[in-house]
């Protein structure tokens, strides 16, 4: 090729060269990654016949290697605007549309695409990538499908596939998928950590503990396998082994931010006298309540504490900053995120203090309740729930049904709020909805719902939830902060919770060592909610009848 470039090239500098010889001079400077000079060849030839499609498909392609993806998008939206009917021209802009994150134009590009050539594995991937990015992952599985029956040699669609079923909880399809993939690739990283992650999910636990380790064996340090691993550990109540692992959630590729990163880590109680430390939250805000109650232990340990935390909590949190039994300030301060800080020696994120504590099951510091409702507010709404009563005091029960929407797991954890209805119509009770905002399909049953009270635009602040709980005699809802909320107050909380169910409820029992108040009700049968709430139900009558 490189004497092919030098017999051309002078040709080709010539004013008078032609389209024919100009092409074939582009594409050797293509083949030569000599990319600027192929580009202005290219050019060239497409001056003397505008519109040429071999020629334009290849100068769009060459302005992609050389990182001019805007430039070369262009170039294709053009041809595909003049009327080019063409499939390579289509799926190179459906390529970079998506690159570009504009999905619908991409889904709209690929439409056409199929008109041309409808068994085009590689363009019902991407159809399927864009659904995916668009949150619509059950068309993009029926896309990916497709794409695996026309190309069913290609793993990287099958192991795609694979990732979509995981995400839909088709957690036996998800393996039987990645199995084929490692089947064809013994050696594929990826795969054993979606294997391990859909052994979790089935709950078999040694053998999605092996998987991890298979990936940790195949790439030292594999954050994701770590992870994964952490969590299996976690849930089996083997913490000595998994917080260390679990530090590994900063490292993956799909990982959030650190803040604070130009402050010292903290070390340790050993390194507390006397130093401020800076605890910051990630994750949800559930995540954040469980594990504020380690502020108090590092305040305990001598060190002056920045709790900082999501706008929502910092009232509730500052509960923290002012001991319940004599009133007088702690060592802890409490900050929304966004707001000036006072100066640290040392950072941590909340979720890395049971290692730093060398916590396990049966050193969790639980308290019975570690944080409190606001006093004004607790009694306004002690107030409210007693206006216009008469007779004797009823049964108050909080319902939760669904937490943030966006949540990975929240397929699994959220309810439609029909499945309550069971609970509804006892006599002496009254329920209370304890959410912000509902779902549509919750909303619209709400209104035929008249047991069922709902607070709503009453619960702007955590604060509120936290003064009306105040006054409940139970809540029972799905694994949300709400729940989390319940069990920090010291409020009977019944947590229901799905078959293969977050790791900080362990396994195979009906309490929880993070809160005292709670009660565990689990599925039996993935996706069967309707077996919990006929216990829940028996429960609430006995629990009535008991209170007489």
């Amino acid at each position: 090729m490189e004497a092919a470039h030098a017999i051309l090239q002078p040709l080709a500098q010539q004013v008078d060269a032609d389209f024919n010889l100009l092409h074939l001079a582009g594409a050797v400077a293509a083949g030569l990654q000599l990319h600027a000079q192929a580009i202005g060849l290219y050019r060239r030839a497409l001056a003397l016949t505008p519109g040429e499609l071999a020629v334009s498909y290849k100068l769009g392609r060459v302005l992609y290697e050389a990182g001019l993806h805007q430039e070369a998008l262009s170039l294709y939206l053009q041809l595909i605007a003049a009327g080019v009917q063409h499939a390579d021209i289509f799926h190179a802009a459906a390529l970079l549309l998506q690159q570009f994150n504009r999905h619908e134009e991409a889904l709209q590009t690929l439409e056409h695409l199929f008109r041309l050539a409808p068994q085009n594995a590689d363009a019902w991937h991407l159809h399927a990538i864009s659904l995916g990015r668009l949150q619509r992952p059950g068309e993009a599985l029926q896309s990916m499908q497709k794409a695996v029956a026309l190309a069913p040699a290609q793993t990287v669609y099958r192991f795609d596939l694979a990732l979509l079923q995981h995400e839909l909880h088709l957690n036996e399809e998800a393996l039987a998928s990645v199995d084929q993939v490692l089947a064809q690739e013994p050696d594929f990283g990826d795969g054993w950590v979606c294997r391990a992650a859909s052994l979790g999910r089935l709950r078999r636990y040694e053998e999605s503990i092996a998987a991890a380790r298979k990936a940790l064996s195949l790439r030292a340090g594999y954050a994701d396998a770590s992870v994964n691993l952490a969590l299996t550990l976690l849930a089996l109540g083997r913490f000595d082994e998994a917080w260390p692992l679990y530090e590994a959630r900063w490292q993956g590729e799909l990982a959030d931010p650190q803040r604070h990163g130009d402050v010292a880590r903290w070390p340790g109680a050993h390194a507390a006298a006397g130093k401020t430390v800076l605890l910051w939250a990630e994750q949800g805000l559930g995540d954040t309540i469980q594990f504020s109650r380690y502020a108090q232990q590092v305040a305990a340990s001598g060190a002056n504490v920045v709790l900082e935390v999501h706008a929502a909590l910092k009232t509730l949190l500052q509960a923290l900053e002012t001991d319940p039994d004599s009133g007088e300030p702690t060592r802890i301060i409490v900050k929304a995120i966004g707001e000036a800080l006072p100066a640290a020696d040392y950072q941590l994120p909340l979720m890395s203090l049971p290692l730093m504590f060398g916590t396990r099951p049966d050193t969790i510091p639980s308290p019975q309740a570690y944080l409190r409702a606001g006093a004004h507010a607790q009694q306004r709404w002690a107030q409210l729930l007693e206006q216009g009563r008469e007779g004797g005091r009823p049964l108050r029960v909080g319902i939760v049904c669904s937490g943030n929407a966006g949540n990975h797991n929240d397929r699994r954890r959220s309810i439609p709020l029909q499945a309550f209805a069971p609970l509804l119509d006892m006599a002496n009770a009254e329920f209370f909805l304890l959410q912000p905002e509902l779902r549509r399909r919750d909303a619209d049953w709400l209104e035929t719902a008249p047991a069922l009270q709902w607070p709503g635009r009453e619960l702007q602040d955590f604060d509120d939830t936290a003064a009306l709980i105040a006054n409940l005699d139970l809540v029972i809802g799905v694994d949300t902060a709400a729940v989390h909320l319940a069990g920090a107050l010291g409020v009977p909380v019944w947590i229901l919770l799905s078959y293969a169910a977050d790791w900080r409820w362990l396994l195979e029992r009906d309490d929880s060592p993070w809160y005292a108040s709670a009660r565990l009700f689990r599925q039996t049968t993935a996706g069967n909610w309707d077996a919990v709430m006929v216990r829940v139900r028996a429960e609430l009558s006995a629990l009535k009848q008991a209170a007489g």
